[in-house]
């Protein structure tokens, strides 16, 4: 199953899919929604602390952003262009400040990927 969108029509969070028999669409109301969520925290929580999990890299994560506000700091993780979340630390906090210096990282690594290097440099000149 792969997710393919989310949207929100007449109250409802909707979300689109697509497994071996094609594609589908679900309506939740915003309860079921947050049911969902809170779920899905759980289970990836105790799948990333396994054992058997060979790494902390969550497949599918696009990239990752740090959004502040007067009161909260959330950590924003974008699967795809359309579909993110986020998650509030409270300002001030260790988590916070840790979480600043990683995406600050990992923005910094994705700005490295996305710059080819000069011609000259690919030649082995260096002035």
């Amino acid at each position: 199953m792969k997710i393919t969108y989310t949207d929100s029509r007449d109250g409802m969070v909707l979300i689109g899919f697509t497994d071996e028999r094609g594609e589908h669409e679900i309506a939740l109301s915003t309860i079921e929604t947050a049911d969902l969520i809170g779920a899905l925290r759980t289970s990836l929580e105790e799948a990333v602390g396994s054992a058997a999990a060979n790494s902390m890299g969550l497949p599918g994560i696009e990239r990752v952003q740090i959004v502040e506000t007067a009161e909260e700091v959330f950590f924003r993780v974008y699967m795809n262009d359309r579909i993110s979340h986020d998650y509030p630390v409270p300002k001030g906090t260790v988590l916070a400040d840790e979480l600043r210096m990683m995406a600050d990282r990992m923005e910094a690594r994705n700005s490295a990927k996305a710059t080819p290097p000069s011609p000259d440099i690919q030649k082995g000149k260096l002035n």
